[in-house]
């Protein structure tokens, strides 16, 4: 089965009188991926705000060419063996983000750079979130994410123009859960690529896939690799000391809000090591949603009375490194939308962590 988000929208009708049209619409604005790896494509993952959702899609869906839950329940490692890959696929970044320097801080100041990598670097990623969506006339929906982990290890060489070509190889997932464990054991030797500049800002996102993955693999590694290249921090192009602030302002497929912003703190700088704090909101939202419905009829346009989405975390950044070096980044979304035809409302709320852990 394709991985993709669970029809959540899909409650009966209203008893009498006019149709509510709540159910014709995925409250998620976001506009999703069919399958994984196809073809070069716009972004269309937000950070981490949408990766418990469509994991616990994908693994509900228990894919036919899943392996046995018997089998390889654990993970597995593609130490083992050489793994054969497909062709690199281009997964397109989305416009440059604007930087602006709000505060350059105290003290010693210099700016912040990528740099090649020493040495290959393990880190663990771990994801974990809950979403629950209620729609009238239906039983609220919730889509558990368990903690699950892929290990990778990643390294950064140099490129053009002073660019650099950062990497990850998937070394291992692991998950509390046996059955997500099995539908995911295909990951290992999964490979990312991303070209940053010396800020930080990502301008190429590339993945190849293991010749045997499964649709769920694919999809989990994707929606890793998105959260993973939103997760790097980019620096302003002005020197900055302890104290910095500055925001970065990226343009997103969101519907209802498609600006999203990140205010950065610069915490503590030791060498090629970074501390930063980071908040993030959706400024602007949409007084109205509209999208094509699924079942074919006319655009279904919902009043959206709350949307609301959050991100804060700290992280550890080593500037000669692929991956952050550790860290906890933390998002919630908050939706509320309103059928203008009934007065219904249909909401949905989403919390996910990703968190960072260095595995040497």
């Amino acid at each position: 089965m394709v991985p993709s988000i669970p029809d959540v929208i899909a409650g009966p009708r209203d008893a009498g009188g006019r149709p509510s049209r709540l159910d014709a619409v995925d409250p998620r604005s976001k506009r999703l991926p069919a399958r994984p790896l196809v073809a070069v494509r716009g972004r269309r993952l937000v950070g981490a705000v949408l990766t418990a959702s469509l994991l616990a899609g994908a693994a509900a869906c228990g894919d036919s060419d899943s392996p046995d839950p018997a089998a390889g329940a654990g993970g597995e490692s593609a130490a083992a063996g050489e793994t054969s890959l497909e062709a690199e696929v281009a997964v397109d970044p989305g416009p440059a983000p604007e930087v602006e320097l709000v505060e350059p801080g105290a003290g010693e100041r210099r700016v912040l750079t990528y740099a090649p990598s020493r040495e290959p670097a393990t880190v663990e990623v771990t994801q974990s979130g809950t979403a629950r969506t209620e729609v009238p006339g239906a039983q609220a929906r919730v889509d558990e994410t368990p903690a699950q982990t892929l290990t990778l290890e990643g390294r950064s060489e140099p490129d053009v123009d002073g660019a650099q070509r950062a990497s990850a190889t998937v070394r291992e997932f692991t998950s509390v859960d046996e059955l997500r464990a099995a539908q995911f054991s295909t990951a290992p030797g999964f490979a990312v690529t991303w070209t940053r500049g010396p800020d930080g800002i990502v301008r190429e996102l590339g993945l190849a896939a293991p010749a045997d993955a499964t649709d769920v693999a694919r999809a989990a590694v994707e929606i890793a690799a998105n959260a993973i290249s939103d997760a790097t921090v980019v620096f302003p192009t002005e020197a900055i000391g302890e104290g910095a602030r500055w925001t970065v302002t990226r343009q997103v497929d969101d519907a209802v809000a498609p600006t999203r912003v990140t205010t950065y703190e610069l915490l503590s700088l030791d060498g090629d090591v970074a501390a930063v704090r980071l908040d993030q909101s959706a400024p602007g939202p949409s007084d109205t949603l509209t999208a094509p419905a699924p079942d074919g009829g006319p655009d279904v346009s919902l009043d959206v009375e709350t949307y609301e989405i959050t991100g804060s975390g700290e992280l550890t950044v080593d500037l000669r490194a692929a991956l952050p070096a550790d860290g906890t980044t933390e998002s919630s979304t908050r939706a509320v939308y309103v059928d203008p035809s009934t007065g219904k409302r249909t909401t949905y709320d989403e919390d996910s962590v990703l968190r960072f852990a260095g595995a040497d």
